[in-house]
């Protein structure tokens, strides 16, 4: 159906505007206002206490930055969740698959069958498996390349972000 709700390209936030270039048809006033007062507050979940050591480094890692940028509200402890446990495994799986070809040289990528057939083994798709998770739900905060692809740091006409922001903003943008 036309016209309805989920029409178009989803809204990019203020901040994105702002970093490249603007080229929405909202007016610079409105962008700034719209950054100081988000209809979300902006401000950092409670780190669940059920997380993994691994986890919780990625969340103590990631969520500074977030909050800079105001791309992080309250609300978004599951999509932040998702994208820390799945970086985890990712790593422990990564970990797995090193220990396992030192013993026995690629026996963690694949398997061979007393038949002779290969298969992908376990440890490898489960390391593919928390890489797509780490991809799906780090997208949501633009920590994917295909989010960022397109952004271009504009030379603004004076300073847009104070230093900490533009700081932050030139490290993933």
């Amino acid at each position: 159906m036309a016209g309805n709700s989920n029409s178009g390209r989803s809204a990019k936030p203020a901040v994105v505007h702002l970093v490249t270039g603007n080229r929405s048809k909202k007016s610079l006033a409105a962008l700034h206002d719209e950054i100081q007062n988000p209809p979300v507050p902006v401000g950092a979940p409670p780190q669940p206490e059920w997380l993994t050591q691994a986890a919780a480094e990625e969340w103590d890692r990631v969520v500074p930055d977030l909050i800079t940028l105001g791309l992080i509200s309250t609300l978004d402890m599951m999509a932040l969740v998702t994208y820390c446990e799945a970086v985890a495994d990712y790593k422990t799986f990564s970990q797995r698959i090193a220990q396992v070809n030192a013993q026995q040289a690629d026996r963690g990528d694949v398997m061979t069958f007393s038949t002779g057939a290969k298969q992908i083994s376990i440890w490898r798709q489960l390391r593919n498996d928390a890489e797509k998770r780490a991809n799906q739900a780090g997208a949501l905060f633009g920590f994917s390349p295909m989010a960022r692809r397109n952004l271009k740091v504009a030379t603004p006409q004076g300073e847009l972000f104070p230093n900490e922001q533009k700081e932050v903003a030139e490290k993933y943008f």
